[in-house]
This record gives C-alpha cells, sequence and structure tokens, in this order.
C-alpha cells in the first residue's frame, strides 16, 4: 500500500516509510527463528537490533522530510548509520550480548520517542488528523519500549510479552495514520493548487480590464461597471459624477518627439490620474489619448479635482521638460440616475471640448 501511495504521490517520506517497515519486517524475520549456534545467535541478534533502530531512524527522517519529494542524505546521517552498523555487527564479539541489546532496544525507543514527538509538533501546526495519530502511537510505541528495556533489568513478569502486544495494536494505528495524512496532504496540495488557480484567474482578469500602458482601467472594465454604479446611485442616492480628460495638442507631441515620448507622456497621465482617485473611485483610459474618471462626490468636488489635476500635469510638465503648448482639457459632468451614465459622459466630452477651445484662444 506504501508503494502505491509513493507511486501515486511521489513523497520523500513515503519512502522513508517504505524503508522502516522493511526493516522492521527483516528484524522480525531474524528474530522469528531459533538458532543453536552460539556465535550466529548473537550476530543476527545483532543484525536484528540493527535494522530496529534502522526502521526507528528512518521514521525520524519521514519527520524532517515531510512533504518533500526528494531523498535526501548527508554525511551526518551516513556516518551515524556507520557507526550504528559497526556497534551492533561487531560489538557481540567484544561485549557482552545483553549491552548490544540494551543499547539497541533504547536507541530505537529514543528514535521512535523522537519521531512521535516530531509527528505531534505537525499535526499542531498543519491540524494534520493523520500526524496526530501517528504522533500519539510512536509516543506510545517509545514509551512502552523503554518501560520493556528498563524492566527487564530487573524483573521478569511478562511485561515485555504485554507492552510488545500493546506495541503490535499501536502500530496498526500508526499504519492507519499514515494514510490518513498522506490523504490529507494530497488535499492540501489540491488547495494550493486552487488558490493558485485563483490568483492566475485573478491575474489574467486583472490584465484584462487594465490598460498595459497607462495602468489605468480600461473601456472593457467601465461596460463591467457601468449597470453597477448606475444602480448604486439609483439605491442609495450617493452622488456620482464624470470627468473626461484629454491630451491638448497630444499628435503633435508625437509627430514632433516620437511615440516612445508620447507613449511617456501618457504614462504619467496614468499616474496622475490613479493619484487622485479614491478606492471607490475609477480612472479608465477612454482610448488614445482620453481619459475618464468615475468619481463619487459632487460636482463641484469634481471640479476642484480637475482643477488640481491641470495643475499637477502643469508642474509635470515643467519638470519634465515637455513642450509648452502640451496640455489637459476637462469637462465635468453629474450622473443623472434617469439618463445614464453615457449622457453625462457626453456632457462631459461636450464640456472638454469647451475648455480645449478656450485653452487656444478660439
Amino acid at each position: 500500500m506504501l508503494s502505491l501511495l509513493y507511486l501515486y504521490r511521489g513523497r520523500a517520506f513515503v519512502v522513508y516509510w517504505i524503508g522502516s517497515w522493511l526493516f522492521v519486517a527483516a528484524a522480525l524475520g531474524i528474530v522469528a527463528r531459533g538458532y543453536d549456534d552460539v556465535t550466529l545467535r548473537n550476530v543476527l541478534t545483532g543484525l536484528a537490533l540493527l535494522f530496529t533502530v534502522f526502521a526507528a531512524g528512518l521514521m525520524r527522517l519521514s519527520v524532517e522530510s515531510f512533504p518533500e519529494h526528494s531523498v535526501r542524505w548527508d554525511g551526518r546521517r551516513l556516518m551515524a548509520m556507520s557507526t550504528a552498523a559497526l556497534w551492533f555487527l561487531a560489538g557481540p564479539f567484544v561485549v557482552p550480548l545483553p549491552a548490544i541489546v540494551f543499547t539497541g532496544t533504547m536507541a530505537t525507543a529514543a528514535l521512535i520517542a523522537w519521531s512521535g514527538a516530531g509527528y505531534l509538533q505537525l499535526a499542531r501546526r498543519l491540524r494534520a488528523a493523520g500526524a496526530l495519530v501517528m504522533g500519539v502511537g510512536l509516543t506510545i510505541i517509545g514509551a512502552s519500549h523503554f518501560i520493556a528495556t528498563v524492566l527487564s533489568l530487573f524483573v521478569d513478569l511478562g511485561t515485555g510479552q504485554r507492552l510488545s502486544s500493546l506495541t503490535v495494536i499501536t502500530t496498526l494505528f500508526v499504519a492507519l495514520g499514515m494514510h490518513i495524512l498522506v490523504f490529507e496532504d494530497m488535499i492540501d496540495e489540491l488547495r494550493i493548487t486552487n488558490r493558485q488557480l485563483e490568483g492566475a484567474n485573478e491575474e489574467v482578469r486583472r490584465l484584462a480590464i487594465t490598460d498595459a500602458l497607462t495602468g489605468c482601467h480600461n473601456r472593457r472594465f467601465f461596460d463591467e461597471v457601468e449597470r453597477r454604479e448606475l444602480e448604486r446611485r439609483r439605491r442609495y442616492g450617493t452622488p456620482l459624477a464624470v470627468v473626461f480628460i484629454d491630451v491638448n495638442h497630444f499628435k503633435r507631441l508625437n509627430d514632433s518627439l516620437g511615440h516612445d515620448r508620447g507613449d511617456a507622456v501618457l504614462w504619467m497621465i496614468g499616474n496622475l490620474l490613479k493619484g487622485q482617485v479614491r478606492q471607490s473611485d475609477y480612472a479608465i483610459r477612454w482610448g488614445g489619448d482620453e481619459f475618464l474618471l468615475l468619481l463619487s462626490c459632487t460636482e463641484d468636488e469634481a471640479r476642484t479635482k480637475a482643477a488640481n489635476l491641470k495643475a499637477a500635469f502643469e508642474q509635470e510638465r515643467v519638470a519634465a521638460a515637455l513642450p509648452q503648448y502640451l496640455g489637459l482639457s476637462v469637462g465635468v459632468a453629474t450622473v443623472s440616475p434617469e439618463e445614464g451614465l453615457r449622457a453625462a459622459i457626453r456632457e462631459a466630452d461636450a464640456q472638454m471640448y469647451s475648455d480645449k477651445l478656450s485653452e487656444s484662444g478660439v
């Protein structure tokens, strides 16, 4: 089952689980048989203890690698494995076997309990039920190994056998927690993927309603909000005004200084407009060198804002050493709930044209 989970998920912690279970199975297979030769029995006992320590160590690595994809080995871990192998394989030839058994069971208990603590921390951080089940189960197994080892030094009342039965039962819960955690990891990845898709869709929508040059909204955005803003005006009676803006002699600027300089001017105007509007207002590039402001304010306030905008543009023009003939013409109109936004835009456009004529002295 774990192998199938790895093929499906490709997570490093599942590889460590698989290795841990294989080492446990190998250790049980070794100790299940009896051996008449004392030396062979001692060596195989050391090998079985080495496998249990490796199994417990891999369980700890599974916590540290969650939820990475790649299995990583470093020199520190390889050195620890080599030291353990030397102790459990060569130790039976130079020290009494009970010392080997004691160090093996204590090391296993410590590693399993450490793994349990790691999964409990993981459960707290991720709110993962599978990690909680594994953390509790591994902590119980580690504690039972420790108790059995300590009691074996003093008495032999069958406690070790009872604790072994508890270990088997608890191991089943750990296995259940593994499958739950893989499922939760998959669900979490789906959530992340969905959030990324939502973010990508939002970015696509933002690009679709934003003018690439100026950063203002575009006509498509206006088509989306036109009905909504008019409905809000009708329902709540909030004031709504439009300011129509046109750049004077923009074609002359393009012809004399080039389109790159003209684009720079449009970008500058876009920044000015976005700086003039509040969060509830909209700055829209209407087309070419024409812009539109939708303002939640009265007509007088809109006229004040239009005057401030012209003054701000004049300051920017001087600072950027742009031609003196360059300027803004503006028109302002109030939106009537009965006539709608289009009528207000036509009126503001007409006022803008009058402002343009007055600027030129006609």
